[in-house]
């Protein structure tokens, strides 16, 4: 009888004494710390629990490291802990600290590709924005062209993903690899379109998708405003349907800038170079996009407005003028100049040239 109220005695006081430490370890975790940098921080793969969490005290991230790891032991999770960039601008818990790792909660860095860039662009903005190697970035884009098998059937031999990288603002982790910067932006791609057929099934389009990617892009190149963007693939879908050279500057611009031959500024000798992207020698639709047109170009190349304007020209803000022909685009070309000659008589600025 006295041993069983031995034991009894024993057990309660373990018990209380579990409840105590349970107590205990449960304020500690859940104790403020302010950590000592404001700054992302790497936990590099391969660090055990232990070293990870040596690493996340010496930063003024958790407090008691031994308390932490019997948290871990008791939660389970000791192999949860995920390798990454970490940041904790803060003051937070030791429990919400284990939390962040555990799902993996890694620190996304912002890389903002703006509308209409090429793909050589792309990469460069890659490389300035500190994700690595812009050659890297258009060497994976050469190899990744399986991204693009979905539109198989409207591609050329000479297919790239040029057109196909949509312009946002993306979140990647530290390290990510270009080709995984490439497949969320042809899946954005395919998401963007995704929505636009919803509005307007793709049957209904004036081109096939690769076409509509081209045309988009040169809305992308010519546009300045958006309510002008539909007009301007009205324009280009017109001269098309004609058989008439598209005379789009930007085409040849592009054309010169494969062959590292653009100098900043067009030329009345550069609308001759040989190329199938200048338009100017060359009748229809180049062979690819010449950019990364945004939703609103590729709106307007899948609903461009209705009309019989074959001409535009460059006026003020941005804007063009519309013709239907080209007495009047000629009319408008000559305003145009008689508006800016007085304010720069000896300008040597590009003058508009007339859409023949």
């Amino acid at each position: 009888m006295r041993r069983l109220r031995f034991l009894s005695i024993c057990l309660l006081l373990l018990v209380v004494a579990s409840l105590l430490g349970y107590l205990y370890l449960d304020r500690e975790m859940g104790a403020l710390h302010t950590p000592t940098s404001s700054m992302p921080f790497e936990i590099p793969p391969g660090l055990g629990a232990r070293e990870i969490l040596r690493l996340l005290h010496d930063r003024g991230a958790i407090g008691n490291e031994n308390l932490a790891m019997a948290y871990l032991l008791i939660s389970g999770q000791r192999k949860d802990l995920k390798a990454g960039e970490y940041l904790f601008d803060r003051p937070v818990t030791t429990h919400e600290v284990v939390e962040t790792l555990v799902k993996g909660s890694v620190y996304l860095h912002k890389f903002t590709v703006p509308e209409g860039l090429t793909l050589p662009k792309v990469a460069l903005q890659w490389e300035q924005q500190g994700f690595g190697d812009a050659s890297s970035f258009v060497e994976a884009a050469k190899d990744s062209l399986d991204l693009l098998k979905e539109f198989e059937g409207d591609q050329p031999a000479s297919a790239s993903l040029e057109g196909y990288l949509f312009p946002e603002t993306y979140f990647f982790p530290i390290r990510t690899k270009p080709r995984q910067a490439l497949e969320a932006m042809v899946g954005r791609f395919r998401s963007v379109l995704a929505q636009l057929s919803s509005k307007a099934p793709a049957e209904s389009w004036p081109l096939n998708i690769h076409d509509t990617v081209i045309l988009a892009s040169l809305v992308e190149a010519e546009a300045a405003v958006d309510d002008e963007r539909p007009l301007i693939a009205s324009v280009f879908l017109n001269r098309l349907k004609l058989r008439m050279l598209m005379q789009c500057d930007p085409t040849v611009i592009y054309a010169l800038e494969m062959e590292n031959r653009y100098q900043g500024q067009l030329r009345r000798a550069d609308l001759k170079f040989d190329s199938p992207y200048n338009t100017y020698r060359y009748a229809g639709l180049p062979p690819g996009p010449i950019s990364n047109p945004g939703k609103r170009s590729l709106e307007a190349a899948i609903r461009p407005a209705v009309g019989s304007d074959l001409y535009f020209v460059r006026t003020t803000e941005g804007r063009h003028t519309f013709s239907e022909n080209l007495s009047n685009h000629n009319k408008a070309v000559t305003a145009y100049r008689a508006q800016k000659a007085p304010k720069a008589p000896t300008s040597s600025k590009k003058v508009p040239k007339a859409r023949r």
